[in-house]
């Protein structure tokens, strides 16, 4: 009896260590599901085979409900470990100290592994709060049998040159193009402009002549009606609508527009052609990054960190770029012949890949992480607007919104 205790005794103790050393890293994504559901089983299949004991639950939320849910998950104690988010919202959190300092956890070979404008993408105040994952980068996609009708040989490159070829559309019943003023598209496009967002001392830095000419690009092209009414009241999807339906030759937007194009309007997609985005010459283009973040609460950092720079390595992100329409962060990713080179068909979509891997490369995030950021983009967007509707003076609107950009930010006047 005595030696049936003391089995029975050992076998808990060796389950209860058993249990004590299995480890389960909870990672949360934005609504991969179901499309991408074989390349993530077997990207978490890979992880475990190659760490026995850990286990992950990959739990995927829509877009609308992330930020809600991470929220509501860090107040009450219960964050993932690794979480898939914007580098804005992350900036948020990285406020409050909520999120983990990636170069505590990763070595020096790793931080160098990506792009360095996407890892200063998730950079604020001299810290880093999240690692890059895949990123993307706009194009502008035109209407080519639109312009050769307007009698425009080629697509404008730069915002001054979109204001010369807007009227000859004009007189032809188009609009030439719809400036989305949802989301960060305005301060990308004011720093496209060759205005920077702050000055050497973090404060409202588009006080200037080139501040001037940014908000009279809007105010053209609204006053002359180059544009349509809408703009003002709509954002990036009306302006899709209206390309598609032919009313707009241009906009600007992202190489996986092209995807569902192409599968749904055959004969739409042989109409459309690609040119670089939108800048002034020598402006680099913008990078928008999606990022793994570690909440801070997460009780396994390192192993949660380890897990990240997984997800995000180079063959990783490279098998990711090829299963959906997005670009990898990772340096090394690029130099497969799948981002690096046109095949010789020539298809739009393959030249849009390359060349957005191309600008990927090239790119800065022009509008980077910021405190107050929501209140800094929406200060701009109605001093924007108002002065496209006229209800402002452009000089007036440009100071209302340096006042109020430079309060928020702390400057002093």
């Amino acid at each position: 009896m005595k030696r049936h205790l003391l089995a029975l005794t050992a076998a808990s103790v060796l389950l209860a260590t058993s249990a004590a050393s299995a480890r389960s890293l909870e990672f949360w994504t934005m609504q991969l599901s179901p499309q991408l559901d074989g390349y993530m089983n077997a990207l978490i299949q890979r992880y475990e085979a190659a760490h026995p004991g850990v286990k992950v639950k990959w739990v995927d939320l829509p877009w609308a409900e992330m930020e809600r849910k991470v929220l509501t998950a860090i107040a009450a104690g219960q964050a993932p470990d690794v979480v898939n988010l914007n580098p804005q919202f992350a900036a948020k959190l990285a406020e409050f100290g909520a999120l983990a300092e990636p170069e505590q956890h990763l070595s020096a070979a790793q931080v160098a592994s990506y792009l360095p404008a996407a890892w200063a993408g998730n950079c604020m105040d001299g810290k880093t709060f999240a690692l890059p994952w895949y990123v993307t980068v706009n194009l502008t996609l035109y209407r080519r049998g639109l312009l050769q009708d307007a009698g425009i040989s080629a697509p404008p490159r730069s915002h001054a040159e979109l204001l010369t070829v807007a009227p000859k559309l004009a007189t032809h019943g188009r609009h030439a193009y719809f400036p989305a003023l949802d989301g960060s598209h305005p301060l990308e496009t004011l720093v496209a402009m060759g205005t920077p967002l702050l000055d050497a001392r973090g404060c409202a830095g588009f006080a200037n002549d080139q501040g001037a000419a940014a908000f009279g690009f809007y105010r053209d092209l609204y006053q002359r009606k180059w544009v349509p009414r809408n703009v003002v009241t709509e954002g990036h999807r009306k302006a899709v609508e209206l390309f598609v339906a032919g009313e707009v030759a241009m906009i600007s937007t992202g190489m996986q527009f092209l995807n569902f194009i192409k599968t749904s309007n055959a004969d739409l997609y042989t109409d459309i052609d690609i040119a670089p985005p939108l800048a002034r010459p020598g402006t680099p283009p913008n990078l928008a990054v999606m990022n793994l973040a570690v909440p801070a609460a997460s009780k396994q950092k390192q192993a949660a960190f380890d897990f990240a720079a997984f997800v995000s390595n180079a063959d990783n992100q490279l098998a990711f770029a090829k299963a959906v329409p997005v670009l990898p962060s990772s340096r090394a990713s690029y130099g497969d012949a799948f981002l690096s080179t046109t095949p010789a068909s020539g298809d739009l979509t393959d030249r849009a890949r390359a060349l957005s891997a191309q600008l990927a490369q090239q790119g800065q995030v022009l509008v980077p992480p910021m405190r107050a950021y929501s209140k800094l983009r929406n200060s701009y967007a109605i001093q924007l607007q108002a002065q496209m509707l006229g209800k402002q003076a452009p000089a007036a609107a440009l100071q209302t919104v340096t006042t109020q950009w430079n309060r928020l930010l702390g400057c002093k006047p």
